[in-house]
């Protein structure tokens, strides 16, 4: 018997149209994923699809509960929250902690990193580890590890601190080998640190002695390797920066000619640049300089790879600063002069270097720095500051309580987020945008503080009851 049904045409058709559909479905469902991924979202009120934004929340500690423009979130940080585009409002709570809240604006398609909420406890636990007679210069290590200590001037005798042990750092005496440094009969020495290696291994030293000053590179694991630079290799530095983590190689300017020196190899370049009043130094073989005034003018501009170019050109009326950084993998170049920032991107390039932002501050810019990651550019007078955030194009002016002790001195990026100043006696953290802002302990205004790697212990110096100066520590969190 002959079935009845349908003809292989209509089949073929019932087909195509079958497979046309789920096409057509799979088509529309991965487009709407990739616009959701790319922070569109339909809009009921307006019936709109418009683009926002995609926040990253972290906090340290951990396990803050999030509050974003009054709604609860359901989780704690780290997390993250796609959002309308602008102006939103977010505070963490974290139980036994000062709440931490920021304003901030968002644009379309913005990923915007809230990842560096720092919580505060409400009771702050600050003791002394160990008391000084005195202590007129210390510095720590860029790892956070170490931290050197000198407590008299005149005397060739550092304190190296072991702060890797949570519980209970480790001070040894480092003594400089005789005939490492210059020594006349009846004259005084005056010794100053300088810097570390990025190593964290090698601390530069100057030393000054009548009419003779000279550097020293002192190695944390072996004392008696202490190099005299000048001796060594003849010169005599107005300035002199380690290059890199080898401990012999260095970037020195003398009589307005910057060079590149190796104390290993006992060698001295050409001079790279000439006629250069000062010179900034990023990582191994990057540099910053402004040269000195020739018919009223000063240029500014840039080594890379000993290639020098030529940045900008300004009238002499100023004092001109500079400082440069890199950020995810471009060049970025900052010049203050009076009260203005100009930010370039790209400096070592002719063909795509170009001017990115230009700023003015309240007042006569004294100091000029970026951040450690790159991204801030801030500039200031004493505990006043520009910041100018190279990311999200935006600019803040900050005057924070106290007076500085030094005008010029810039303050001191704890991290890449926050920094710390001192002024009146109290050691304050602030964010890059003033926001957040806590007094943590009492210190010394002038000397440098720390984290410990884990960032659970900061590290400063305050002035004891009797009179001598204390290393003293504040646990930063609850639980330590």
């Amino acid at each position: 018997m002959q079935q009845h049904g349908q003809s292989p045409r209509k089949r073929k058709l019932v087909l195509y149209f079958t497979y046309g559909l789920m096409t057509a479905a799979v088509a529309l469902i991965s487009t709407i994923c990739i616009l959701l991924v790319l922070g569109y979202r339909f809009d009921l009120k307006n019936g709109d699809v418009e683009q926002g934004s995609l926040l990253q929340f972290r906090s340290f500690p951990a396990g803050a509960t999030i509050t974003l423009d009054q709604e609860v979130m359901s989780f704690v940080t780290p997390g993250k929250k796609n959002v309308a585009v602008g102006k939103h409002n977010v505070n963490m709570r974290l139980d036994g902690y000062h709440q931490w809240q920021k304003d901030f604006t968002v644009k379309p398609s913005e990923l915007r990193w809230l990842n560096y909420a720092r919580m505060i406890p409400t009771n702050l636990r600050t003791s002394v580890v160990k008391e000084f007679p005195s202590v007129v210069d210390e510095l720590p290590s860029p790892d956070k590890k170490w931290m050197l200590m000198l407590q008299h001037a005149d005397r060739a005798e550092f304190t190296l601190v072991d702060l890797r042990d949570q519980d209970k750092p480790v001070f040894s005496e480092l003594r400089l080998p005789a005939g490492s440094y210059t020594t006349r009969e009846g004259q005084k020495h005056a010794f100053r640190l300088v810097e570390w290696d990025f190593g964290a291994r090698y601390i530069l030293v100057k030393h000054v002695i009548g009419d003779t000053t000279e550097y020293l590179r002192i190695d944390r694991t072996d004392v008696a390797n202490t190099v005299n630079i000048s001796t060594q290799l003849g010169v005599t530095p107005d300035d002199i920066h380690f290059s890199g983590t080898s401990g012999t190689v260095y970037y020195a300017l003398e009589k307005g000619l910057l060079r590149k020196l190796d104390s290993g190899a006992g060698t001295i370049s050409e001079p790279i640049v000439r006629d250069v009043a000062s010179f900034r130094i990023y990582k191994t073989n990057t540099l910053g300089y402004v040269k000195m005034a020739v018919e009223n003018k000063v240029g500014v501009g840039i080594v890379v790879n000993n290639n020098a170019k030529r940045v900008a050109t300004y009238d002499s009326t100023l004092p001109v600063l500079i400082d440069l950084n890199e950020y995810f993998n471009d060049y970025y170049f900052a010049v203050a002069r009076g009260n203005s920032v100009e930010v370039f991107k790209d400096p070592e390039s002719d063909n795509n270097r170009r001017k990115i932002a230009a700023h003015v501050s309240p007042s006569a810019i004294a100091w000029l720095r970026f951040g450690n990651s790159g991204r801030f550019v801030v500039s200031g007078n004493g505990s006043q500051f520009m910041t100018y955030d190279i990311e999200t194009d935006e600019k803040f002016d900050v005057n924070l309580p106290g007076t500085a002790l030094e005008a010029t001195k810039p303050l001191q990026w704890l991290d890449d987020y926050y920094m710390v100043s001192a002024a009146d006696n109290d050691l304050r953290l602030t964010e890059f945008d003033g926001g957040n802002q806590h007094v943590i302990a009492s210190a010394l205004p002038g000397y440098a503080v720390t984290l410990n790697e884990n960032g659970r212990l900061l590290y400063s110096l305050t002035k004891t009851q009797s009179g001598t100066t204390a290393l003293q520590v504040t646990k930063m969190t609850t639980n330590d």
